[in-house]
């Protein structure tokens, strides 16, 4: 069991459970279960470090942390008092490069997609969103109106 943590400017998303029935794919990634609904772009993936803090009550709080080409955190993989705590060094192993002392290079930061919104589907958009039974079916719901999610 761990913490999962998706934060952004608008919300901060924390979810315990297992990273179990995970379903890789060229495009996403997910784990979808009664604990853990999470859809992933890997290719937003791009650096990965195996964080550990010392707590000043005298605790070890271990993380996997992953970032994005321009820096920003992605998703963050918090371990819990359920986890087995024994099997870090392990999964640190097993996704460590070989190579530790290249220089992190950044990228500048993707532009927004621009809104693309029609006002005259408004109440269209309202009737569809109150059938939404999963956020996953939010992008498709959008795409079918030629509007993408930030015109919605």
């Amino acid at each position: 069991e761990v913490m999962a943590l998706t934060r952004n400017d608008s919300c901060v998303i924390e979810k315990t459970g297992i990273y179990e029935d995970y379903r890789g794919g060229p495009h996403a990634a997910l784990v979808v279960n009664d604990d853990i609904d999470l859809r992933m772009f890997p290719r937003h993936w791009q650096f990965a470090f195996a964080v550990e803090k010392h707590l000043p009550d005298g605790g070890l709080r271990r993380s996997i942390q992953v970032f994005d080409a321009a820096g920003d955190a992605v998703h963050k993989i918090f371990l819990t008092a359920a986890s087995v705590a024994e099997q870090w060094a392990n999964l640190v192993q097993n996704l460590r490069l070989e190579v530790q002392d290249t220089p992190l290079v950044l990228s500048a930061r993707e532009p927004t997609e621009a809104a693309k919104e029609d006002v005259d589907k408004a109440d269209h958009l309202r009737a569809e969103w109150d059938k939404i039974t999963d956020t996953h079916q939010f992008l498709q719901m959008v795409h079918k109106l030629k509007m993408n999610r930030f015109g919605a």
